[in-house]
């Protein structure tokens, strides 16, 4: 049981990766050059925008597509045993791109579609991005306190996978409901996106928890 228990844990992990590293890689080519973010779909349905939105998205997509995309390294065991100083490098690029990525969403979380659900959805993960960071630095900096820092970093890397939830729920209302326009969509979405990611973490926080002391 204890087998098959690390094997399906391992495989949902490998099965993260894959999506992060797949989502990250597409923010990086899409979102690559400055001068070509206006050509996106979702910046062109968007419609007319502040000079400044197109150059905030492009900083956000391409932190946000990063952080995303090596986030998962911090949670290999075998890396943090073997290359710690690799572990810490990883763990600071993330933690710069997360920094950019956390304040660049709450500026466009302001122009988000969905109404003020939408505007608080994401600003709220924008915000909770930046603390969770926060704490999880704090933790192992000046607390010294390694548990605490997994617990951490595992909640704000459950916030980041939001980019992941996100590119599979919104195709679904589409499927599902026939729901295409995120004006309405992301009232729900803005939140969907990472509360249950949340509250994954905290399930996954409490199991390692009880295997420590069992």
């Amino acid at each position: 049981m204890n087998k098959q228990g690390s094997r399906g844990r391992a495989g949902g992990f490998g099965i993260l990766a894959v999506l992060a590293v797949a989502i990250g890689l597409y923010a990086l080519a899409f979102y690559g050059s400055p001068d070509g973010v206006k050509d996106q779909p979702f910046a062109s349905e968007k419609g007319p925008m502040p000079d400044l939105w197109y150059s905030v998205l492009w900083a956000h997509a391409m932190s946000a597509g990063l952080a995303l995309g090596i986030g998962w390294l911090q949670f290999v065991k075998r890396l943090r045993q073997r290359s710690p100083q690799l572990h810490r490098l990883v763990g600071y690029v993330y933690s710069v791109m997360l920094v950019i990525a956390g304040i660049t969403g709450l500026y466009l979380a302001y122009y988000s579609d969905g109404g003020l659900s939408g505007h608080l959805g994401f600003g709220m993960l924008s915000a909770l991005w930046l603390y969770t960071l926060y704490r999880a630095l704090k933790s192992i900096i000046v607390d010294r306190d390694p548990l605490a820092h997994g617990s951490w970093m595992t909640r704000n890397y459950a916030l980041t996978c939001a980019a992941v939830t996100l590119r599979i729920y919104t195709p679904l209302a589409g499927a599902l409901f026939s729901l295409t326009d995120t004006n309405e969509t992301f009232t729900v979405i803005a939140w969907l996106a990472w509360v249950p990611n949340l509250f994954a973490a905290e399930m996954i926080n409490s199991r390692r928890v009880l295997r420590r002391h069992g």
